[in-house]
C-alpha cells in the first residue's frame, strides 16, 4: 500500500475517471458529534468540492437522509436552505451509543456535451462519455473509546468501514478503513482531509491506496472533523450510459 502526505496539493477526482470531478462530494455535517439519547441533533447535507462546506443544492428529489443504528436505517425529512446551499435536518438521537447519520444522492446520468459536462445521456445529441453516478455518506456520532458500533456496516453499495475507533486515535497516528463495493473489498484510491485544510477545490490532506482486501490507513495530522472519500467506476453498458460511478464519504471526529 502506497501513501503520500499532501500539503496544499490538489488531488483531483478526475484522475481516476474522466469527468468525475464534475460531481460534488456528498457530506453530512452535524452541529455536534455527540448527543445523549433523545437529544436533538441538527445536521446539514452538503454538496461541494471544497471541504467541508457546501457549494450547491442538489435536486430535492435526489436527496435522502436519516440515521442508521443497530442494523436499522431510518429516513428523516430535510429542507433546502438557500443561504447555506445545504439541506437541513434534525433528529432525536436514537441512543447514547455510536450510530451514523446517513445521506444518499440518488443516481443521475451525466455526459460531456458541447455545452460542457451536464446531466445528459448517450441519446442526447452531441453527448459523449455518459455515465451514471450515485453517492453515499455516513457520519459517525457518539464515538467513544469503550463503545461498540464505530465499525458497523450499513449496506451502501459503496461503503467505507472504519477499522480503527476514531475516539482512540491521536494526532500522528493512523485510522484504519476498509472499502466495500456491494459488500466485497476493493482496491481504490482513498482520499482524506479535515475541515479547514484548504479552500481549494478537490484538495486533500492525505491520499493512499486500499489493498485488495479493501484495507487502508489514513494518517491523522490534525484534530477536528475528518472526511475519507472513495470512488469506484465499473463498466455498465446500457442505452443511456456506459459506466457506473459510485462515491462514498465517511466523516468522524478526532480529538
Amino acid at each position: 500500500m502506497y501513501a503520500r502526505l499532501y500539503v496544499g496539493v490538489a488531488v483531483i477526482a478526475a484522475l481516476t475517471a474522466p469527468n468525475a470531478a464534475t460531481a460534488h462530494e456528498l457530506i453530512v455535517k452535524p452541529t455536534l458529534m455527540s448527543a445523549a439519547a433523545g437529544a436533538q441533533l441538527d445536521f446539514a447535507v452538503l454538496s461541494s468540492h471544497i471541504f467541508i462546506s457546501s457549494q450547491e443544492l442538489e435536486a430535492p428529489e435526489d436527496i435522502r437522509a436519516g440515521f442508521a443504528f443497530d442494523g436499522k436505517r431510518t429516513d428523516v425529512p430535510v429542507k433546502p436552505d438557500e443561504g447555506s446551499l445545504a439541506y437541513l435536518g434534525s433528529i432525536k438521537s436514537p441512543t447514547d451509543r455510536p450510530f451514523f447519520l446517513t445521506a444518499t444522492r440518488l443516481p443521475q446520468i451525466w455526459a460531456t456535451t458541447p455545452q460542457g459536462s451536464k446531466q445528459a445521456t448517450k441519446k442526447t445529441p452531441g453527448a459523449t462519455n455518459a455515465f451514471k453516478i450515485d453517492k453515499f455518506e455516513k457520519t459517525l456520532i457518539n464515538a467513544s473509546a469503550n463503545a461498540a458500533g464505530f465499525d458497523a456496516t450499513i449496506g451502501d453499495p459503496l461503503e467505507i468501514v472504519l477499522t480503527t475507533n476514531p475516539a482512540t486515535a491521536k494526532v500522528g497516528e493512523a485510522v484504519g478503513v476498509k472499502v466495500l463495493a456491494n459488500g466485497k473489498p476493493i482496491a481504490v484510491t482513498v482520499n482524506a482531509t479535515y475541515d479547514g485544510f484548504s479552500k481549494q477545490p478537490d484538495t486533500y490532506a492525505y491520499t493512499t491506496q486500499s489493498k485488495t482486501d479493501g484495507t487502508a490507513v489514513v494518517k491523522i495530522t490534525q484534530p477536528g472533523l475528518w472526511m475519507v472519500r472513495v470512488q469506484n467506476a465499473v463498466p455498465e453498458i446500457t442505452d443511456l450510459y456506459d459506466r457506473h460511478l459510485t462515491r462514498a464519504v465517511t466523516v468522524f471526529s478526532i480529538k
